[in-house]
Formats: structure tokens, C-alpha cells, sequence
């Protein structure tokens, strides 16, 4: 082979290794570390269904404590599909919480179901044991962004629009079309913006000089 080809040879293989193997890898974390991402340094994690190794080297790495999943069966029934993960995180030790998300528009009778597993999450994570803690969907972007949205709300306090700004960047392409998510989020007020409406108003009874 003349001299010629030989640089070109290896100038495709050198191309083929700093484009194809970044690509591979992203590829690689995809599949086993779904959509991974830090919502709060050491305390709140969010992905979508990691595979078991993944899930195994994230525990050991991030000193997982809990691990909220907001995956179900899709027939009361059945038993859920990451059933797995229940016996993994029990044979590491690992407080294993599963959730299920339900309708966050009011029904015929003005109750809202996802009242009851929005203070369910909220509940948890008020308790400081359970970080750091890891919550889960099979995507990571919907569901999980959802309720990451209500954490960053309740527990950090951001605004309604930053939470579903960020919630729209990381995957949430269509919340603008599905008005019950959307409204309930927008509509949420934190504990912490409760307590300060029923704060009573200073006295304004006048001082007596002396």
C-alpha cells in the first residue's frame, strides 16, 4: 500500500475513533443511565429505569439511600414492571418508596386525585433519612419531571415558572398542550408560601410617649 492511502487510512480511522467514539458511549450511557441528571448535589437524583448495573454503580457512587419510583402496572393486578428493582434496592439496604402518579385534573366531584401522591412525595422528602435519594419513571421526563418540578417549588424555592421552564428543557415537549399537568403546577403553592399568607399583621396600635 502506497504511502498516500496509508495517511488516508488512518486518517479515517482516526476520524471514525474521536466521532464514533463519543456517539458509542452517549449511546452506551443512554441505554443503562437513562436520562440521569442532578436535581440538588446530594440530595435528589433523577433518571429514567436504569438498568440494574447502572443502577447498582449509582447507589456506590451517589450514597443512595432511597430510590422513588413512579412506575406501575398497567392492570391492578399485575405486578409492576421494575418489580426488580424493589429486591435489588432491598438486598443493598436501599429504602425502595413506589408512588403512583394519578390524574392531576378534578373530577365530577371537584377533588383533585393527584393530591394524594403529590403529599405522598412531598411527605417523604421532608424527612431528611431519605437522602440522598434517587426518583424514577421509565423515561425520566414526565413524570419524574413533574414531581422534580413540585420539589424544586416546595423544597427550593423556585417559582411556578422556572420549575416548568426547566421541566419543558428537560424533555417535557408537550406540557403547553396538556392543560390538567400544566394547570396543576402552575397552580401549586408551596407550604413554605401557605404559612406565609396566615402570618397575622404587625400590630399597628399606636406607642405611648412618655
Amino acid at each position: 500500500m502506497n504511502p498516500t492511502r496509508i495517511r488516508l487510512l488512518l486518517g479515517f480511522l482516526l476520524f471514525a475513533l474521536l466521532v464514533g467514539g463519543p456517539y458509542a458511549y452517549s449511546r452506551h450511557r443512554q441505554a443503562h443511565f437513562r436520562n440521569f441528571r442532578v436535581v440538588e448535589e446530594g440530595k435528589l437524583y433523577r433518571s429514567g429505569q436504569l438498568s440494574p448495573a447502572a443502577l447498582e454503580q449509582t447507589i456506590e457512587e451517589y450514597g443512595i439511600r432511597t430510590v422513588i419510583s413512579l412506575r406501575f402496572a398497567a392492570k391492578g393486578e399485575e405486578a409492576p414492571p421494575d418489580l426488580w428493582e424493589e429486591a435489588l434496592c432491598q438486598n443493598h439496604g436501599v429504602r425502595y418508596v413506589r408512588i403512583r402518579p394519578q390524574t392531576w385534573a378534578a373530577d365530577a366531584d371537584g377533588q383533585i386525585p393527584a393530591d394524594q401522591p403529590v403529599s405522598e412525595f412531598l411527605t417523604v422528602m421532608k424527612d431528611n433519612a431519605v437522602y440522598p435519594a434517587l426518583i424514577h419513571c421509565y423515561a425520566g421526563m414526565h413524570r419524574t419531571g413533574s414531581y422534580c418540578a413540585l420539589y424544586r417549588m416546595e423544597y427550593q424555592g423556585w417559582s411556578n415558572a422556572d420549575a416548568m421552564a426547566e421541566l419543558k428543557t428537560l424533555g417535557y415537549k408537550n406540557l403547553d398542550k396538556e392543560d390538567d399537568v400544566q394547570g396543576y403546577l402552575d397552580g401549586f403553592v408551596p407550604t413554605w408560601k401557605r404559612a406565609k399568607k396566615t402570618e397575622p399583621a404587625p400590630s399597628c396600635q399606636p406607642s405611648h410617649s412618655r
